[in-house]
């Protein structure tokens, strides 16, 4: 008789993973994209520390930022909250100036407490301060922080505003994709702050934000705070007849985003001459059909229409 060929042995049942376990993994790995992105991509010049070239009272002033920043332990009063947020606003505006040195001290102590959970207000002000302080040796930063993942998605919203504040004409050419793109294939900031952030960046170099804020509001597949923001901000553009066309399309639509809707309704009113307004506005509640909305153009047509 042929031998019976031996049995497989049966595979172990996978180990079981504690929850603390895995999200101290999740951790570590957050932490090992960050590094490379912290300090920076490709070879560079070895920089001298930046502790060593920094003033004492500047480092004072960004030791003293970085406590106003950490959320108290204990319950205080408003007062006491109030006092120290208008100090950390006046430091970090103060700390913001060109001063590459700080710029460099400012991302060492990123880089330093990136092992713990430091707060986010703290990478906030540490990354705008990184960034205002010292431009040139940051913009590669702030590029790779928004448009690669790695790092936590606050500390990349951050990073998409501090771009277009500081590096205007580059934030546009990165962000213009992104800002377009309902769906994104890969994880990015939150297109509410793509969108604040294409703003901000068009502002500071002089180009209008209208023909990429027309797309986004009339997108039915943007994230709805998005649309909201584009819609609000195409309300301060009279001069663009684009903007008008948008917020009408936005106005008619029957999506059942009766917020986005309202904003649209404010912008109108605008946008265009208060009589050209009414009329648009009774031709869309001649023919809606959601009751609320109805209610609230019947409203509006009565206090700006005379009706």
């Amino acid at each position: 008789m042929p031998k019976a060929s031996p049995r497989s042995p049966r595979p172990l049942p996978p180990a079981r993973v504690s929850r603390c376990a895995f999200l101290h993994s999740v951790r570590l790995l957050s932490l090992a994209c960050l590094g490379p992105l912290l300090a920076g991509c490709g070879p560079q010049s070895p920089r001298p520390a930046a502790s060593t070239s920094v003033r004492p009272e500047r480092l004072a002033q960004l030791e003293r930022l970085i406590e106003l920043s950490t959320p108290l332990t204990e319950t205080v009063t408003s007062d006491i909250t109030d006092r120290r947020f208008i100090e950390a606003q006046a430091l970090l505006a103060e700390l913001s100036s060109t001063d590459p040195a700080l710029g460099q001290a400012a991302l060492a102590r990123l880089r330093q407490e990136r092992g713990e959970d430091l707060p986010k207000d703290v990478e906030r002000v540490l990354i705008q301060v990184a960034a205002h302080a010292d431009p040139a040796g940051t913009q590669t930063l702030l590029e790779n922080l928004v448009t690669q993942y790695g790092a936590e998605l606050s500390l990349r919203t951050e990073a998409a505003l501090a771009f277009a504040e500081v590096h205007p004409e580059r934030a546009l050419e990165v962000l213009e994709p992104y800002v377009r793109k309902g769906r994104q294939d890969s994880t990015m900031p939150p297109a509410e702050f793509l969108v604040r952030s294409w703003i901000i960046a068009c502002g500071k170099a002089g180009r209008d934000p209208v023909p990429v804020l027309a797309d986004v509001a009339t997108n039915l597949y943007m994230e709805p705070a998005a649309r909201v923001m584009a819609v609000k901000e195409l309300g301060q553009h009279p001069e663009n007849r684009l903007s008008q066309q948008a917020v009408s399309a936005i106005l008619i639509e029957s999506t059942g985003d009766g917020y986005l809707r309202r904003m649209a309704t404010q912008s109108l009113l605008k946008l265009v001459p208060r009589e050209d307004a009414c009329t648009i506005l009774t031709q869309v509640a001649d023919r809606e059909g959601d009751t609320n909305m109805l209610f609230f153009l019947r409203d509006v047509l009565d206090k700006n229409c005379n009706r």
